[in-house]
């Protein structure tokens, strides 16, 4: 039997896990030091949002002090023009690599790509919808429940390295959710503590997989790390049930722009790493550690999965597409880390879509050309 001092020690421990749970319930509605673009299985735009970082991870071609600025409607970049449908509006889709958080305004491959492409479209709008650590599940999130509405001509995706063996995605949820677990979303919504919680634990999944970005990082003075080819074709082999559920969601996405008259067109997805040497340090991008269990030459085979994946959804869909992968070089001279681009890295960015885009877009979409303008 239970003693009344037992009882009341159980009793005041319970009261006190209510106490300090309620507490963090009331904190982080007043004030969120871990903001997020997801509350349960719905994406939150903060529109007209600023914040300043400071660099202080080391990393070369990074500006000391990094501002950077949501517009009225929650993305980044300039404002919709007044006169929208008189306007070759495109929007930018994607993860950090589309995000470039810690790249300031003006200095985006976004803001970038919008200087080049003025040239040829004096109507022209270019908007940033990129969030860091978004999947595929979170770019149809963001189409179904805004872009859609905002009906712009061309979406670009930047797609398939937040996708990388993921097993927590399915192949297809009837919410597309980023859980099967209907009960943890419903209570997300309501509480701002079980939301929290359930966004840092996403965000552990994107840094387990080296997609985080913000920490010092450098190629120099690591253990090289080989991984036998016949671990690595068996890593690759079970990829294929993961790379048809990321293919079913490609597909997704282009059905919810086709339907809403929106042309999709995608990226594949590059990185440092992969089967060569930097050209900067010299250092083995096959060999490097990005984690205790994934070397360079691994994560570059995983991404060439599903950067041909991308590629052959676009050609089933007759879609036109870009192989970023193949055209930005391996080298550290465009990268802060394994896969974000600095300074440098954006405007070359910038520099290869313009290059692919500006004849395209000036056959299929003439009327918004200089010349016909004018």
């Amino acid at each position: 039997m239970i003693s009344s001092k037992t009882k009341k020690r159980i009793g005041y421990s319970l009261f006190l896990i209510v106490f300090v749970l309620g507490a963090c319930e009331v904190l982080l509605r007043i004030f969120n030091p871990f903001p997020s673009s997801v509350v349960g299985d719905k994406i939150i735009l903060t529109p007209n949002y600023s914040k300043v970082y400071k660099n202080t991870t080391g990393a070369a071609d990074m500006d000391e002090t990094i501002i950077y600025k949501r517009n009225s409607i929650g993305l980044r970049g300039p404002e919709p023009p007044v006169a929208f449908k008189d306007h070759l509006s495109i929007i930018a889709i994607g993860g950090s690599t589309t995000e470039c958080m810690f790249i300031s305004e003006g200095k985006t491959w976004e803001d970038q790509l919008y200087k080049n492409l003025s040239g040829s479209f004096p109507k022209l709008w270019v908007n940033n919808a990129g969030f860091s650590g978004h999947s595929t599940f979170g770019h149809i999130i963001l189409l179904r429940d805004y872009i859609v509405n905002l009906k712009p001509t061309i979406c670009l995706f930047l797609v398939g390295g937040n996708d990388i063996d993921r097993k927590d995605l399915s192949a297809h949820d009837e919410n597309f959710t980023k859980t099967k677990d209907k009960w943890i979303l419903s209570l997300a919504k309501k509480s701002a503590l079980a939301n929290t919680l359930l966004n840092l634990y996403r965000n552990r999944l994107a840094k387990e997989k080296s997609l985080a970005d913000g920490k010092p990082f450098t190629l120099l003075n690591k253990r090289p790390f080989v991984i036998p080819d016949s671990v690595i074709q068996e890593k690759i082999r079970l990829q294929e049930p993961l790379l048809k559920a990321y293919a079913s969601r490609l597909k997704e996405m282009i059905r919810l722009c086709k339907l809403n008259g929106i042309e999709p067109i995608f990226i594949t997805q590059p990185c440092l790493v992969g089967e060569t040497v930097d050209s900067l340090t010299g250092v083995d991008l096959a060999s490097f550690p990005m984690s205790d269990k994934i070397n360079g030459k691994l994560f570059w085979k995983y991404m060439q999965l599903y950067n041909a994946e991308t590629i052959n959804v676009a050609k089933e869909e007759r879609l036109y597409y870009i192989d970023l992968a193949n055209e930005l070089p391996k080298s550290s001279a465009y990268y802060y880390d394994l896969i974000h681009y600095n300074i440098s890295g954006n405007a070359q960015v910038a520099k290869i879509l313009n290059g692919k885009l500006d004849s395209y877009l000036m056959s299929k979409y003439p009327g918004f050309s200089r010349e016909y303008i004018h």
